[in-house]
């Protein structure tokens, strides 16, 4: 690819930054839902709150079907703390690759 062909993808890419900063917000929404016991649930922080605040081993939680689904407390929240911690991280390191190429 010669140099003025990179140089217009490149700012291709930098135009686009909001759109492109809205498709992966929209990739990591997909990839923020976690599949549990038969459910699939949306993790965020409001899941996580109310989880880590829940005095019983388990309870029923509604999944994005709006179904009732059987959780083991302890369980479903380290499994979903690990998935959001380890999205947010990958949505930030991309996030600033989004910024970096904008500037360019």
């Amino acid at each position: 690819m010669s140099k003025i062909n990179e140089l217009v993808d490149q700012i291709k890419q930098a135009t686009d930054y909001q759109k492109n900063k809205r498709l992966l917000k929209e990739k990591i929404l997909t990839d923020l839902h976690l599949a549990y016991s038969g459910g699939l649930f949306l993790i965020d922080t409001s899941l996580l709150a109310f989880l880590a605040t829940w005095p019983e081993d388990e309870l029923y939680l509604q999944d994005v079907y709006e179904n009732p689904v059987l959780v083991k407390r302890d369980d479903f929240l380290a499994q979903a703390r690990t998935q959001y911690h380890s999205i947010m991280n990958s949505w930030q390191v991309q996030h600033e690759e989004l910024k970096r190429i904008r500037k360019i």
